[in-house]
């Protein structure tokens, strides 16, 4: 049984749970591959962290989510600055 790392207070704009694993196969209905929008940050959180390199993971852009951490845990932020705060300190 997990137990839950993180509680989300607000889920920001357009932040998305992500993989880097394309999915090509639908692309002929007009699906999208989907998948991380930045897979080289995507790979590097994962690997900072000790995760599998296509392990999912929170995409965000434009306005961060605000979450809460629940237990001690590891968090690695990669990719674009999005003045990223913990306690209101950058």
């Amino acid at each position: 049984m997990s137990v839950p790392v993180l509680e989300v207070l607000a889920p920001g704009l357009l932040t998305t749970v992500q993989d880097t694993r394309p999915r090509l196969a639908s692309g002929r209905y007009g699906v999208s591959p989907g998948g991380a929008l930045d897979v080289p940050a995507a790979r590097l959180a994962n690997h900072l962290v000790g995760n599998p390199e296509e392990a999912a993971l929170l995409e965000i852009t434009l306005v961060g989510p605000r979450l809460r951490v629940l237990r001690p845990t590891v968090l690695a932020l990669t990719g674009a600055d999005l003045n990223a705060r913990l306690d209101e300190r950058p």
